[in-house]
């Protein structure tokens, strides 16, 4: 998209969502929305070429849809598709009122009389800046980025720190945008050399932050496989290689102050430490509806074959989940949101792992609240696992349980509502 005479992709537009200009935030909006739209119908022919492609492979294989042979081709068999419409149940009761009360909150001190898309944009993850805070910038180019972050997990634990230092010698790590790159950020694997290898593309922002710990927790799952004798052994569950990744974020985050090797000043890293908790619990409203729509899609295939029919799926689920925002005027970029998940076109049912994923490196970050040393001692003796376990079992080795009912929720969503809180006082005292 053109933007003041240079071309920027959506990575690049990505920056201006986060402005204190709120007239900003809306022009980046709308130019990102742009693209989408002339995109709408190849995107929506694209995606239901894809539907009765997938419908084929279930017949062929014998199985009634589409989504009973994701299941079986991912290897589900510790939950069913019951368990996820019941994890569904579960964020609408539990997280979805305490995510609305937080963008209420941040309405509120916005002095805003409604949130509209360009202040909350849940699929890039994106909270509008409250107050005259500019948008946190915490490094300095790639070489910034990669001095900085080995300095948090050296801090963390000298073995992850020598893992980190080991890619960076080894050059296996791409962090910086740059024309003509691929879109995204990922944690791939040299099966060869037994090494990962983190692609990402950093602007400068905390999420590119957020994207290298996380990315880390991959690697650094790579690593501890790497002496497993057997290959296939390496790889593990994805709902366990989610953990691995958001387990870090959170291990990682007492560390971001500039005095622990980190990025920030102490009322810089409560505002990232802010954003990121604040973050879990706007995730998982957004990952019901990416689960759900896949859920009705493969289910009705005849029905989803009109893309009406899915822009209207989509609709009732952001109706459900994601109540707080105001799309008056915008009713087409709503409903057509699916378009703007890639997972959905590319990964299809490869993203409810998060939500289970997330429930899992929260109980590893509640047990490191009590033994920070214990609980890292126990996340890399479960990362060491790789794929001989079943995932009940590579969960109890982590120190968490395996379940992500109403009950649980109940216990953690309060958890992370009492740390929001008090770095929200930290930081009102400290601005």
């Amino acid at each position: 998209a053109d933007w003041d005479g240079t071309e920027k992709n959506l990575y690049q537009l990505r920056i201006h969502l986060q402005s204190n200009d709120r007239a900003e935030r809306k022009r980046a909006w709308k130019a990102i929305m742009r693209l989408w739209r002339d995109e709408r119908q190849r995107l929506n022919e694209l995606y239901v070429n894809m539907l009765e492609l997938r419908q084929q492979m279930a017949v062929n294989a014998g199985l009634p849809d589409y989504r009973a042979y994701a299941f079986r081709e991912f290897g589900r068999f510790a939950y069913r598709p019951e368990d996820c419409l019941a994890f569904h149940e579960a964020i609408a009761t539990v997280a979805v009122p305490a995510a609305t009360r937080i963008l209420e909150r941040k309405r509120r001190r916005a002095g805003y009389r409604r949130l509209r898309p360009w202040d909350r944009v849940a699929e890039m993850a994106h909270i509008m800046p409250v107050g005259d805070r500019e948008a946190l910038r915490p490094y300095d180019g790639e070489a910034d980025l990669i001095a900085r972050s080995g300095d948090i997990f050296a801090n963390l634990d000298p073995a992850l720190g020598l893992y980190f230092s080991t890619m960076a010698d080894e050059s296996l790590l791409d962090l910086q945008t740059r024309s003509g790159k691929a879109l995204g950020g990922y944690c791939s694997k040299l099966p060869l050399r037994r090494r990962p290898f983190i692609f990402m593309n950093g602007v400068g922002m905390h999420d590119d932050v957020q994207t290298m710990l996380h990315e880390a927790g991959h690697a650094f799952h790579v690593f501890e496989v790497g002496d497993l004798p057997l290959y296939w052994q390496e790889d593990p569950p994805i709902e366990f290689a989610e953990v691995a990744s958001m387990a870090m974020e959170l291990l990682a985050a007492p560390y971001l102050e500039e005095a622990a090797g980190g990025f920030y000043s102490p009322a810089d890293a409560a505002r990232a430490r802010l954003e990121h908790l604040e973050g879990i619990l706007l995730f998982w409203p957004y990952m019901a509806i990416v689960d759900g729509f896949q859920h009705w899609v493969y289910t009705h295939p005849d029905e989803a074959r009109d893309p009406a029919a899915l822009d209207a799926t989509w609709g009732a689920l952001w109706e459900r989940f994601e109540p707080a925002v105001d799309w008056s005027g915008y009713e087409a970029e709503r409903v057509s949101g699916w378009h703007r998940k890639p997972h959905i076109f590319d990964s299809p049912f490869y993203y409810v792992e998060y939500g289970i994923a997330q429930v899992g490196a929260l109980q590893v970050w509640r047990n490191s609240r009590v033994d920070a040393h214990e609980a890292v001692a126990r996340y890399r003796q479960a990362l060491a696992l790789g794929g001989t376990r079943e995932l009940p079992a590579l969960f109890a080795a982590a120190g968490a349980e395996f379940r992500f009912d109403e009950a649980m929720l109940r216990d953690l969503v309060p958890l992370l509502e009492a740390e929001i809180e008090a770095l929200e006082r930290r930081i009102d005292g400290e601005g």
